[in-house]
């Protein structure tokens, strides 16, 4: 497969993914305007967002990006579930919308994944 078609294919997708995620930040403010409450899972994708960023310096402090991303993702983990029950009452389920929207970007996100790995794997095997 040539490479560049490749690229654009990675392209689509992001574009697809950034567009979803665009749709999905509209509609969690438009809930959040109406209900005054954030969906479950809000203040866990935040820590999550905090664990990484405090992972990649740690990465790149032991000059090992595995337990950096491990690391920052343990940290991300225990930050988001302690809001996560700080705020429990500040938070609402999720709704048909936005479970919809969830799965789809699950999926593209998840496409994208899947895709990295087959590069990584073409690019080791031929010297890329």
């Amino acid at each position: 497969m040539n490479l560049s078609l490749l690229l654009i294919i990675i392209l689509v997708i992001l574009l697809a993914g950034l567009v979803m995620s665009y749709f999905a930040y509209k509609l969690k403010k438009e809930e959040y305007n109406r209900t005054g409450k954030y969906p479950r899972g809000h203040y866990m994708g935040k820590g999550l967002a905090i664990g990484i960023a405090i992972g990649i310096p740690i990465a790149l402090a032991l000059n090992n990006i595995f337990y950096g991303y491990m690391i920052g993702l343990i940290l991300g983990t225990f930050l988001g579930s302690h809001y996560e029950k700080k705020h429990e009452d500040e938070l609402r389920p999720l709704t048909p919308k936005e479970r919809d929207l969830r799965k789809k970007m699950v999926l593209i996100f998840g496409a994208l994944f899947i895709i990295g790995i087959l590069m990584f794997v073409a690019m080791v095997h031929f010297n890329l």
